[in-house]
């Protein structure tokens, strides 16, 4: 069993849905689930995007703080040129397939970055690889930053160089699709892709914050790939929006699950771990889904 089952003390929420620095979050692991437990949160996901580097050390806080840690991760898929994130939760995290299949989205994700700096290069504008990864360490501090480092990344670099006013003309004139300096993702993976891979290594997958991908036309397409649920409560859905998933998830017969999507502190209005408390029922749930 790859997560600690602790005593939850009179700890009685969950949060499953948070970031650390081992990808774009401010919180160290540690740090995280000591904020955790000040919240009242019993069982917490740390849930890094391609990243499942920082799990180890929350489960050892976990085992101190009282909390439960489930081993989780959020996969940036592409959908109709859009970003769709597929959560995984209960992952195989040591399993060596796992790791390596990752390795290789995240080096993906760097080359793909080389490729649009050097077309930049190429237009005139002198940018390298160490200033956008510096700028994606500045943001979160993360000691796994070549997990999540994208464009957002870059746009910020080109306005400190002055290649643009601000971040919304980098994409537009720039590095937005079909734009002049924009590579395709390379290795793209697809949601269904994503729902698989974490049912391989004995996850339970999960859509994230529907609300913000504004794509509902592929949930029923991925409950037949084999999603589990759907994470109707998010710092980002209104009361319209929980009712709406509420429904969709109760039609499906999907898991209703949720979380903060905590990034730490730093971060301009960034929700904090435990702005949503689940009940504990939904870890059973969950529990039941993966055969505990």
């Amino acid at each position: 069993m790859y997560y600690s089952q602790v005593n939850r003390q009179n700890l009685k929420f969950a949060d499953l849905h948070t970031h650390t620095k081992h990808s774009d979050g401010t919180f160290t692991p540690s740090e995280l689930v000591e904020y955790a437990a000040r919240q009242g949160i019993a069982v917490l996901s740390v849930t890094d995007h391609d990243s499942v580097s920082g799990i180890d050390e929350a489960i050892i806080a976990g085992f101190k703080h009282g909390v439960e840690i489930i081993p989780g991760i959020e996969l940036n898929t592409d959908f109709k040129d859009a970003e769709l994130h597929v959560l995984g939760y209960f992952i195989d995290y040591k399993n060596p397939g796992f790791v390596k299949k990752l390795n290789w989205f995240r080096e993906s994700r760097i080359e793909r970055m080389r490729l649009m700096i050097e077309k930049l290069n190429v237009n005139g504008h002198s940018i390298s690889f160490d200033e956008v990864r510096d700028e994606a360490l500045n943001e979160s501090g993360g000691e796994n930053v070549l997990a999540s480092i994208g464009r957002p990344h870059l746009a910020r670099v080109m306005v400190k160089r002055k290649i643009v006013e601000d971040e919304r003309v980098a994409f537009e004139r720039y590095i937005g699709n079909g734009k002049s300096c924009y590579v395709e993702v390379l290795n793209k993976l697809a949601p269904s892709d994503a729902v698989k891979f974490i049912l391989e290594f004995g996850g339970v997958p999960v859509m994230a914050h529907p609300g913000l991908t504004g794509r509902d036309e592929i949930i029923a397409e991925l409950v037949r790939d084999g999603l589990c649920g759907l994470e109707v409560f998010h710092t980002s859905h209104d009361s319209q929006a929980t009712k709406k998933y509420e429904k969709i998830a109760a039609d499906l017969n999907l898991i209703t699950t949720g979380g903060s999507d905590c990034h730490g502190p730093k971060r301009e209005m960034a929700p904090y771990c435990g702005s949503i408390k689940l009940p504990l029922h939904i870890i059973e749930a969950l529990k039941k889904k993966k055969g505990f």
